[in-house]
């Protein structure tokens, strides 16, 4: 079992983030690298091997013996008919909530006229997806509604699920179930940076796919890192991270377990706290401890959260956006009124009655973010993710701003002979279309 640390501070610089919050980008990268030589060779092992390669070395990483990759249909309809009726009630109504929320987010073609020229956007679906579900020792049935539903939602006609197998070579009953409930019927048991070579190039067994989402351990971010443009990504992801700002409105018990909620993903994982008041972060460490000694953290590694007293509100939020969080709490008075303070981070929960578990359990918002500070330049999962736009142009005879030879004279600028000549051939108006 793990210790725990409890780090208190007080924040007076709000220019530079004490240095126990730092990301260093540096050590990020090297740690990246420290398994890229690695990852390289399970990646050309799989492109030159196949289904063999990739048997051999779920064998050797996974210490389990894979004779069919792809899982039968039966397996699936088995582990839906056999599962609690609580489970599937569970699950069919968190999959409407995350739906209804989702489909928000669909976004159709479009046009526009400029004088008299047509132009556009058709917007379509990506061809073929693989979601990847993380498994093994642990199962992460709302991972598969997570990833599947917006891919569904978008109208991806072929979706194919990634999960590892645990040492017996078995895929947990109840991944299976919610794939079967949401109509995946092509789901391989295979994990880790093998995997994303499989459905990167394809094998025997396993078909190539154009995009691969979810998250997963180093491994597999590496390995969606060195196969980017062969294969799309959604993102690298890094440990999860929350952090709170609470003031004299919050309740600090449930502070505290939202800390631990955060604390108990794996020792990497960042849980912070911001607020103005003593008292809070009194009460909010009491209870932590009180948790942690009746319930340890399951890690041989010291698990660090991270209290920290502010002076006012404002220079709660400039911290937090420097550190731009996956997931952000704000447990305090006018709360909405505050909201557009939060410039950077992955998802926001607003008010006592909201945790992050609410959100990671489908209540509605994906539950895959950016992580290691990416809400400075990326945003969760969502519907949009799955589809792509291809841009076009009808100009028309009589558009003012037809003018070959305008465009022709910048093609020169840059020394391209021939994209002049094709200009400039249609200025005769007659061989417009």
């Amino acid at each position: 079992m793990s210790d725990f640390i409890i780090q208190t501070n007080t924040i007076k610089d709000t220019n530079t983030l004490p240095s126990e919050l730092q990301i260093d980008s540096r050590i990020i990268y090297c740690e990246l690298k420290e398994v890229e030589k690695t990852v390289q060779s399970i990646i050309e092992k799989v492109m030159q091997e196949g289904d063999s390669g990739l048997r051999e070395l779920t064998e050797q990483l996974d210490h389990c013996r894979i004779t069919d990759f792809i899982i039968p249909k039966s397996e699936l309809e088995g582990a839906w008919h056999h599962a609690e009726p609580e489970f599937r009630n569970t699950i069919e109504q968190i999959v409407q909530t995350v739906r209804d929320f989702h489909n928000k987010q669909l976004e159709h073609s479009r046009c526009f006229s400029r004088n008299l020229s047509i132009l556009g956007e058709i917007i379509s679906p990506i061809d073929s997806v693989a979601t990847y579900v993380p498994g093994g020792r642990a199962s992460y049935p709302s991972s598969v509604i997570m990833t599947v539903v917006p891919a569904q939602i978008a109208g991806v006609k072929n979706i194919l699920l990634l999960t590892p197998p645990n040492s017996k070579g078995e895929v947990s009953s109840n991944i299976l179930a919610v794939a079967h409930y949401l109509g995946i019927s092509n789901i391989v048991r295979a994990g880790g940076a093998q995997a994303i070579a499989a459905i990167a190039f394809g094998t025997e067994s396993i078909p190539r796919v154009d995009k691969v989402v979810g998250p997963g351990n180093i491994y597999v971010t590496v390995a969606k890192r060195l196969l980017c443009g062969i294969i799309g990504i959604d993102s690298l992801a890094g440990p999860s991270e929350v952090v709170i700002i609470a003031d004299e409105e919050c309740r600090p018990d449930w502070v505290a377990l939202d800390l631990l909620a955060q604390a108990e993903h794996d020792p990497l994982s960042r849980a912070i706290l911001f607020s103005t008041s003593d008292e809070v972060i009194n009460q909010v460490q009491e209870v932590i401890q009180s948790e942690l000694n009746a319930h340890p953290l399951p890690f041989t590694k010291a698990v660090p959260i991270y209290l920290f007293k502010v002076d006012n509100l404002l220079a709660a939020f400039e911290i937090t956006n420097k550190i731009a969080p996956e997931h952000m709490e704000l447990c305090c008075a006018d709360h909405l009124r505050l909201l557009p303070l939060i410039r950077h981070a992955g998802a926001i929960f607003l008010g006592n009655g909201a945790p992050v578990a609410l959100g990671d359990y489908g209540y509605g918002p994906n539950h895959v973010l950016p992580t290691m500070s990416g809400s400075r330049f990326s945003s969760p999962l969502s519907v949009r993710d799955f589809l792509k736009t291809s841009s076009y142009i009808f100009p028309q005879k009589g558009d003012p701003t037809l003018v070959y030879s305008r465009y022709a004279s910048l093609a020169e600028k840059e020394g391209f002979f021939f994209h002049r000549k094709s200009l400039l051939a249609r200025i005769n108006p007659h061989d417009i279309v």
